[in-house]
């Protein structure tokens, strides 16, 4: 089966701190150096094409192929370094990539799948909206050709599970979790990072590269039928998530805001009665 999809993207700026950055009054924060241009919606065309093919009757391959253009590029900018963020855009965007899904539904007592996908995301100066203080003024201003990575740019993530039903009343899987790194923006030092982060952080940056370091993850389940009755049912559940106990740097934006940090080793226990 072929397939093949487009849209037309429409999307107004985010509203956070718009109508303070469209105040004049607020050039008096930094006179010396200020830039502010009107942020205007972003437009953009999205277009798709796959196919999907069954494998002897017992496997199932999508694969699909994605290419964005978007003009007037929407992001956000922080102030010095904290918390507070205005919307910004710039000149465009191109984002690609591909997808691949292979799935084995059930066989016998098997079922799982592999998913892999490659996006490539950058964009391209000059600004054409938003507001700008002091440094950021500068550069916003100077920046007038050339592109960088988005925050879409994560180029390979890999993603599997099996599952197997051992007894009627009894099933087991496990799966792994493969991220290359997205890309992040710091324009301080190192150091600050292991002062306020520690070394476990600092050492998943790549400063060099401006890239989050690869994060391999696994993962496993069991769950188990504990009664079973026309009146009710009792089903029982444990999951096991990032057991390898990575340290796992969703992303890193500065030394306030932008941070994320995926949860350590996580262990959970469901019990679940119907009826």
């Amino acid at each position: 089966m072929l397939h093949a999809s487009y849209d037309r993207v429409f999307q107004t700026p985010s509203t956070d701190n718009i109508l303070f950055s469209s105040s004049p009054l607020v050039a008096s924060i930094d006179p010396g150096t200020f830039l502010r241009l009107p942020v205007n919606p972003s437009t953009g065309d999205y277009y798709e094409i796959g196919a999907s093919k069954d494998i002897a009757h017992q496997l199932r391959f999508d694969a699909n192929y994605f290419r964005r253009f978007l003009s007037n590029f929407a992001d956000d900018n922080q102030l010095q370094n904290t918390t507070i963020a205005f919307p910004i855009s710039f000149r465009k965007a191109i984002i690609y990539g591909i997808e691949g899904k292979l799935e084995l539904p059930a066989w016998h007592r098997l079922s799982g799948f592999a998913s892999y996908s490659y996006e490539v995301g950058n964009v391209w100066a000059p600004v054409t909206g938003g507001l700008f203080i002091g440094a950021d003024a500068s550069s916003a201003a100077g920046n007038l050709s050339g592109h960088f990575p988005n925050s879409q740019d994560q180029r390979n993530t890999l993603r599997t599970r099996a599952r197997c039903q051992v007894h009627p009343s009894l099933w087991i899987a496990a799966g792994l979790q493969f991220d290359s790194g997205l890309p992040f923006e710091f324009q301080g030092d190192p150091s600050t990072v292991l002062a306020q982060y520690g070394p476990r952080v600092l050492r998943r940056l790549n400063f060099d590269r401006g890239r989050i370091l690869p994060t391999f993850l696994l993962n496993a389940s069991a769950g188990a039928t504990l009664h079973h009755s026309e009146r009710f049912t009792t089903t029982i559940q444990a999951d096991g998530e990032n057991l390898n106990d990575t340290l796992e740097v969703l992303d890193f934006g500065g030394l306030f805001s932008g941070n994320a940090i995926g949860p350590p080793r996580s262990l959970f226990l469901r019990l679940n009665t119907t009826f």
